[in-house]
């Protein structure tokens, strides 16, 4: 009894001094359009990342993996770029995700996983928006929200900066959707927004308002993306690696 006694205390203990057990993320990575040529090469970055940062990594392209029973050891999962979702995932096999989110479970998507082109209606609504062209991989002015000033996930920047990589566009914008915080957004001056495509011909800038990075409570769920993640080069940087990990655990329910 004694032994129990103190087990449990240094449990509480462990709690007490923020000892919490690590955070469970499964990525799933598999394209039904697109596939950016580095997806592999972000899965082990993210798991080496999180190796150092408590936060275990589990790496799938089987559906078998989103189950409504796999899914409960997990507080988090990561699409890794994965485009159509719609296509990969059967109208049955996507329902546990949709029911795990709305029960309290987070989804964070990286860069080309918000390209769904209409095949998954509920995860463009939590989204709450669809791909609509993006640019060449080129330098972008970087805006910060006044209100996401000192948030981790803008990794100590402030007002602008400068930033690397190719940036979506978007059907719609979602500032003002109900839960949303619009964390970063793009100022399209700085910039070619659209790039030049025999399928991007009806494609329009986003214009003054264009998010790249938000977050959404919406119900239970928490959602996030951010247009970081077409390849390695985009994320491994000091802002990279400090907005990933700030994410993850935003999206895993860990912060404050």
């Amino acid at each position: 009894m004694t032994r129990a006694i103190l087990l449990l205390g240094l449990l509480g203990l462990a709690i007490d001094l923020g000892c919490a057990r690590p955070i469970e993320v499964i990525v799933y990575s598999k394209t039904s359009w697109y596939r950016h040529p580095e997806i592999a090469r972000i899965n082990g970055y993210l798991a080496t990342l999180g190796a150092k940062h408590d936060i275990n990594v589990s790496i799938t392209e089987s559906a078998d993996e989103l189950s409504a029973r796999n899914l409960q050891k997990y507080d988090l999962i990561l699409f890794n770029n994965a485009t159509n979702l719609g296509e990969s995932l059967t109208v049955e096999e996507r329902k546990p995700v949709i029911q795990w989110f709305n029960n309290g479970g987070g989804i964070m998507v990286m860069h080309a996983g918000i390209v769904q082109n209409g095949t998954w209606p509920e995860l463009i609504e939590i989204a709450g928006c669809d791909f609509h062209g993006d640019s060449e991989f080129m330098e972008a002015r970087f805006l910060v929200d006044p209100k996401a000033e000192g948030d981790p996930i803008v990794a100590g920047k402030s007002k602008e900066f400068r930033y690397t990589a190719d940036w979506l566009n978007f059907d719609k914008s979602v500032t003002g959707l109900p839960g949303v915080e619009v964390l970063l957004r793009l100022d399209e001056k700085s910039y070619v927004p659209v790039r030049d495509h025999p399928s991007y011909t009806e494609m329009k800038p986003m214009g003054d308002d264009h998010p790249i990075c938000w977050r959404r409570n919406m119900g239970d769920g928490r959602y996030f993306y951010t247009g970081l993640g077409h390849d390695i080069k985009s994320i491994d940087t000091p802002f990279g690696r400090a907005h990933l990990l700030a994410a993850i655990r935003w999206t895993a329910g860990r912060t404050k």
